[in-house]
C-alpha cells in the first residue's frame, strides 16, 4: 500500500515535498497525499486520526486540508461514522476518463431507443478492472423509474445486470481473479454469496443474457447484454431495469431481444473504436 512516507527523502518533508518549494506547491502536495489516502481506504472509509498517523501531518493541518477537499467535492464525510470517503467530484472525473474511448457516444442512442421502446431506465455499464462502472443512462416514460444506479456509480463485477453480463463473458482465469478480488465485497449486497453469484453466471451463460434482481436495488429486476470489441472480448454491457411486476419472464425475454438487436446495430461502430477497447484486459 502506498503511503506518503514512501516519498520521503533527503531534502524533503514528510509529505515528499522539497523544502525549497513554494508554500502553494507544498500545500497542493499535502492535499494530494491526503486524497490518495482517502482513495486507498474508500471502501471502508478512513478517520481523521488515521489520516494524521499515516500522513505525518499535524492534526489541525490535516483537518484544514480535508475540510477544503470536502468543500470542493473531492472528499465527503459520513455523519455517523465520521469516516472520510471520496466525494462526488471524483466520480465526475472518473466518468470523464472512463469515456476516453468514445463508448458513450456510440451507445447513447441505443440507451435512448431502449428506454423509449420499453418505458424503462437503461444503462451503459463498462468494465474497469474488477468493477462495473455506470458510464451513462437513459430514463423512460413509465412513472416509476429505476434510478438507484447513477452515472459514475461503481460496484463489483457480478452485482447488477451489467456487471453480471460482463463477468459471465470473461474467461475462466479472469473470472476467478474477479471472484478473489471482490469476495469480501459481495456480502454487502443482501443475500448475494459467491455460490449464488456463480449460479447466476452459469445461468447467464446458458440463456445468453443476464437477469438479476434485488441485490443492487431491492424490488428491481434488470436484464443485460454484453458489449464486445472487435476481438470478441467483453468491454461492457447495456442493461434495462424496472420494478419487479414489469419484469416477469416474458418481459425479460422481450428486453433481451431488444437489447441484442440494438447492440447488433452498433457492433461495427464498437469494432471501429479499435484496439483502444481491447488492448488492456483490465479495461
Amino acid at each position: 500500500m502506498w503511503t506518503v512516507y514512501e516519498a520521503c527523502g533527503k531534502g524533503k518533508t514528510s509529505m515528499g515535498i522539497s523544502e525549497s518549494q513554494v508554500p502553494g506547491t507544498q500545500l497542493i502536495g499535502r492535499a494530494t497525499a491526503l486524497l490518495r489516502l482517502v482513495a486507498e481506504h474508500h471502501w471502508e472509509g478512513i478517520t481523521l486520526a488515521d489520516l494524521v498517523r499515516q500522513s505525518g501531518l499535524e492534526r489541525p493541518t490535516a483537518h484544514r486540508i480535508i475540510s477544503a477537499l470536502i468543500h470542493e467535492g473531492l472528499v465527503q464525510r459520513a455523519s455517523k461514522s465520521r469516516k472520510y470517503y471520496l466525494g462526488s467530484f471524483c466520480s465526475e472525473l472518473s466518468s470523464m476518463l472512463a469515456d476516453e474511448r468514445g463508448v458513450r457516444g456510440v451507445c447513447q442512442p441505443v440507451l435512448d431507443r431502449v428506454s423509449r421502446n420499453t418505458g424503462n431506465s437503461s444503462f451503459l455499464i463498462i468494465k474497469l478492472g474488477y468493477e462495473a462502472f455506470c458510464l451513462s443512462r437513459s430514463i423512460g416514460s413509465y412513472p416509476i423509474q429505476v434510478l438507484g444506479v447513477k452515472v459514475a456509480h461503481r460496484q463489483p463485477l457480478g452485482v447488477g445486470a451489467g456487471g453480471l453480463a460482463i463477468l459471465s463473458a470473461l474467461d475462466d482465469a479472469e473470472r476467478t481473479a474477479v471472484y478473489k478480488a471482490n469476495a469480501d465485497r459481495y456480502a454487502q449486497y443482501g443475500a448475494l454469496t459467491l455460490a449464488t453469484l456463480k449460479a447466476h453466471v452459469s445461468a447467464t451463460q446458458k440463456r445468453g443474457y443476464s437477469v438479476v434482481g434485488h441485490y443492487s436495488v431491492p424490488g428491481v429486476i434488470g436484464v443485460g447484454i454484453t458489449l464486445r470489441n472487435e476481438l470478441g472480448d467483453p468491454i461492457g454491457a447495456i442493461t434495462t431495469a424496472s420494478v419487479e411486476h414489469r419484469m416477469q419472464r416474458d418481459k425479460q425475454q422481450e428486453a433481451a431481444h431488444l437489447l441484442s438487436k440494438e447492440i447488433g446495430l452498433i457492433q461495427d461502430q464498437l469494432s471501429r473504436l479499435g484496439q483502444l477497447l481491447g488492448g488492456d484486459k483490465t479495461i
